[in-house]
């Protein structure tokens, strides 16, 4: 039987309204290896898609380890340079201890040297202590010796110019001790029959400052009340005496209206009692 083009056709025409014919006749006309192409195919397809998906991963996996490779090579130049740092610091250390151990030793032996002298220092100031104070002991005497002759002094000028000035004393010239001493003080009387008492701070070297606290002392009541018990009530006819009185004290005399005295007299009167 032959197969012609009209019997093609027709064939055509009854696989568009049978669809399923088709399937059969595509297993009477392929081999079981043609059938199964398309799948085999698609899975093909489908695995080398998994494969693009593994290989991009991959790629992503190597840029992630390259990049990490080279944060790794940056961190370890760091860390070989902080290294060289740290052995150059090392070298500076070993270097400073070697210089300090030597200055340690020239140190020692600068102490030792200190230790000596001050050994020898020590036996000197012992010796010159010895000495201060057999010095001390001895100006100690010439002070006291000093201080008693200023003071008597003192007492000879003060009852020679009353005499002159007309007063008679009342008894003798003495060392008044109170909680604060008064080097010469004695009793007078005038022509008038009024008793005063006469009081004199000696220095050997007066300045404004003396004569201003010797001043302050003798107008204070406090001070008047002490005289009074010890047997020397107010008025005062008060002088400072001294072997030498700046100009400054002699100001402060003048301002306060006290006397001033000296080996030779009389050489500022008192402006007037006090008391």
């Amino acid at each position: 039987m032959v197969f012609e083009v009209n019997d093609y056709h027709q064939l055509v025409d009854l696989l568009r309204k049978h669809p399923e014919w088709r399937e059969e006749l595509r297993r009477l006309l392929l081999s079981e290896e043609l059938l199964t192409m398309p799948q085999l195919m698609r899975q093909i397809e489908q695995t080398i898609a998994e494969i693009v998906e593994m290989q991009k991963r991959t790629e992503q996996v190597v840029a992630e380890l390259s990049e990490a490779q080279k944060r790794s090579e940056e961190r370890l130049t760091r860390l070989e340079q902080t290294v060289a740092e740290l052995a150059e610091a090392q070298k500076r250390t070993e270097q400073a201890v070697a210089e300090l151990a030597e200055a340690q030793k020239r140190t020692e032996e600068r102490l030792t040297r200190v230790e000596i002298a001050q050994a020898r220092t020590d036996e000197r100031l012992t010796r010159l202590e010895q000495r201060v104070d057999r010095l001390a002991n001895e100006m100690g005497g010439l002070k006291a010796a000093f201080g008693a002759t200023l003071e008597e002094e003192a007492a000879s000028v003060v009852e020679t110019v009353l005499r002159h000035k007309g007063y008679r004393l009342l008894g003798d010239a003495v060392n008044l001790r109170l909680n604060g001493e008064v080097d010469v003080a004695l009793r007078v009387e005038d022509a008038q029959g009024q008793q005063f008492s006469v009081m004199v701070e000696s220095k050997a070297r007066l300045s404004r400052r003396d004569v201003q606290a010797w001043a302050q002392r003798m107008r204070s009541a406090g001070w008047q009340k002490r005289l009074s018990k010890a047997g020397y009530p107010p008025p005062y006819l008060v002088y400072v005496f001294a072997i030498r009185a700046d100009i400054g004290a002699r100001e402060a005399v003048a301002e306060h209206g006290i006397g001033l005295l000296r080996g030779e007299g009389e050489m500022i009167a008192p402006a007037g009692s006090i008391g």
